[in-house]
């Protein structure tokens, strides 16, 4: 019978972690740019298209 927290049967942990974690990154990438984009888009047609210079100057590019 086995203590508390412990598994009856142990278990080998999966080597292949790595490559679950990379796979899973692109729908997170996909979301960020789509809603970076939709931001974008929707600044702009507030404020129109002659303001996009000074709509650039504020976006924080590093």
């Amino acid at each position: 019978m086995p203590n508390r927290g412990e598994l009856g049967n142990p278990m080998r942990r999966p080597s292949t972690v790595a490559l679950a974690v990379s796979d899973d990154a692109w729908p997170i990438v996909c979301f960020c740019t789509v809603g970076s984009l939709m931001t974008l888009y929707m600044a702009i047609s507030s404020v129109g298209i002659d303001a996009v210079p000074r709509l650039m100057a504020q976006l924080p590019w590093g």
